[in-house]
């Protein structure tokens, strides 16, 4: 992971590999300290550190505290977690164990970028260990090439670790995407449906056809915030179900937000239509029946479920087809066969 170069300047700051330190610190004690200190500013303090016996090998967990601007005057804590590793010395022929190895870089940064808090503190703290077990192994077997059966029974079991890690990592990492996405469907998904309620407003006002005791105006929002309301419920009901609701959870936090407040709007806009469906004839519904609370019960389930939706449009279109007109059929005059005359 880490290059052999040697020391530079970065920035004004020494610029110090996980390499050069591991190498420092078998070499030159006194060294290894003076280069600490620059390694530290750049990459965070080291929280846990194996340090092997053999030259160039160790692996090591770092964690950096930024603070990163939140909006527009508000500062939030960031911490940030990296893995280090420098096994260049070591050589060996198990191939089983630098798969290994590779899976676990792979899985650190997934990890380091993917969750966030205790969770991402967890998983890179149960990664370094992992990695522990996989350098001791290889520097106890550096002059002897293992057996492979032995081999292959230690990556079985190293490999089974690694993919509880990763179910950890999956499930951790859906359920902070869960939570970006309702706090997308509440602070940007029903703040638009607010906004597009009284742009409305306005454009009626406008043309002067706004009449706030109107029973259709009335109807008219209701559907709109029924369906807002209805999509909100549905995406709730099916996150406390188990495999109801599945979104990408390595999606970065505004995609994830910005795909939960589509959600509301979707849901207005399918109340909105369907409240102008049912009072079309397309639908066959006796006109009395018309009523508030039917509007909101429709739009509410035009909302929550798309399904129903596609009947009650489908059901529409179908009364279209069946309404157009058929082909009018011309007269023809049906010729009887000639008889046959036998002589």
């Amino acid at each position: 992971m880490s290059t052999q170069a040697a020391p530079g300047q970065q920035n004004g700051t020494l610029h110090v590999s996980f390499a050069d330190l591991v190498e420092a610190r078998h070499a030159d004690v006194s060294r290894f300290h003076a280069l600490l200190g620059s390694f530290e500013e750049l990459f965070g303090s080291i929280v846990d550190a194996r340090w092997g016996e053999t030259d160039g090998a160790a692996v090591a967990l770092t964690r950096r505290e930024r603070f990163v601007r939140n909006g527009l005057l508000r500062r939030r804590r960031k911490l940030e977690y990296r893995l280090h590793r420098s096994s260049d010395a070591i050589r060996t022929q198990t191939h089983e164990v630098a798969d290994l190895l590779h899976d676990c870089d792979i899985l650190a940064i997934k990890a380091s970028h993917g969750l966030e808090h205790v969770p991402r503190a967890v998983a890179m703290q149960w990664l370094l260990l992992v990695e522990s077990h996989l350098l001791g192994y290889l520097e106890a077997h550096t002059d002897t090439q293992p057996d492979p059966a032995e081999i292959r029974e230690f990556a079985r079991q190293e490999r089974a670790e690694l993919k509880r890690i990763e179910e950890y990592y999956i499930r951790s990492g859906e359920k902070r995407a869960r939570m970006r996405y309702v706090e997308g469907m509440f602070s940007l998904g029903l703040v638009a449906v607010v906004v597009a309620a009284f742009a409305t407003a306005g454009a009626l006002e406008l043309f002067g056809a706004l009449d706030l005791g109107s029973a259709a105006v009335r109807e008219f929002y209701a559907a709109t915030a029924g369906g807002a309301v209805g999509a909100i419920a549905s995406v709730l009901m099916r996150m406390s179900g188990r495999g109801n609701f599945v979104i990408d959870h390595e999606l970065g936090r505004w995609e994830v937000v910005v795909a939960g407040a589509y959600r509301p709007i979707v849901g207005a806009i399918s109340g909105i239509v369907v409240y102008f469906v049912v009072q079309t004839p397309l639908v066959p519904i006796d006109g009395d029946a018309l009523t508030l609370p039917f509007f909101v019960v429709a739009s509410f389930l035009a909302g929550f479920s798309e399904r129903w939706t596609r009947m009650v449009l489908s059901g529409a279109m179908r009364t279209i087809a069946d309404r157009e007109p058929e082909p009018e059929k011309r007269d023809e005059k049906v010729e009887a066969p000639a008889a046959s005359v036998t002589p």
